[in-house]
């Protein structure tokens, strides 16, 4: 027990393979209601194995949550200096929030869509699931576009009078409108996708909208 299996990339570790399960069954059936005994039999081992590389099921879901982090949300929210928007000219602020939403959602894959199922599950039950939620899928867009924007305005690309934290948060919950709608078909990162064309045009609409007072 505990060979490793191969895959077209190589090997797969047990520790890899105990991770993906996992993260399979939490996302179907939520963290709270999968016990060690339903990941180790599904994969044929013994409850020791698991032990063997994980402390216990909490120690899973912390891997999980960490490679969401590390993987998705923290190369996604690197905040561009002033001067970036202060030196182009050709500074389209739609075109800009758009690839950068196709970039983000481009490391988006299986793992981070099951990620995604298991949080929206679980957050009922398990504190660390809300906590994910709010602070890595609510407030981490939104202080990330609240800062962006200020920036914008502070180069001039921006009209003064809008509230750059207001609109922080109705730009987020564009994305985190998309991110969900398209979640439910699995479709992340798929430009001809329904979904991700109308947030294009939600996008323009609100960018026309926040620099209104610059024409």
């Amino acid at each position: 027990m505990g060979r490793p299996t191969k895959t077209e990339q190589g090997p797969v570790s047990t520790k890899e393979r105990i991770f993906q399960k996992a993260l399979e069954l939490f996302a179907a059936k939520g963290f709270d209601a999968v016990s060690v005994r339903d990941i180790t039999r599904a994969l044929h081992l013994n409850e020791a194995s698991l032990y063997n590389h994980y402390k216990n099921k909490s120690a899973l879901l912390y891997v999980i949550l960490e490679r969401l982090k590390n993987n998705l949300i923290d190369p996604g929210f690197r905040l561009p200096p002033v001067e970036t928007f202060a030196t182009d000219e050709d500074f389209v602020l739609a075109d800009y929030l758009i690839e950068g939403a196709r970039r983000f959602f481009g490391r988006a894959d299986r793992e981070t869509l099951l990620t995604w199922r298991m949080l929206m599950i679980s957050q009922y039950r398990y504190e660390t699931a809300r906590t994910t939620i709010e602070e890595q899928l609510l407030n981490a867009p939104r202080d990330f576009l609240t800062a962006l924007l200020e920036n914008m305005q502070s180069a001039g690309r921006i009209a003064a009078p809008v509230d750059c934290r207001s609109a922080g948060r109705i730009l987020a919950a564009l994305f985190f409108d998309y991110s969900f709608r398209a979640n439910l078909k699995a479709a992340w990162n798929e430009e001809s996708d329904e979904e991700f064309s109308r947030l294009k045009e939600d996008v323009r609409s609100v960018t026309e909208w926040l620099q209104a007072g610059l024409k």
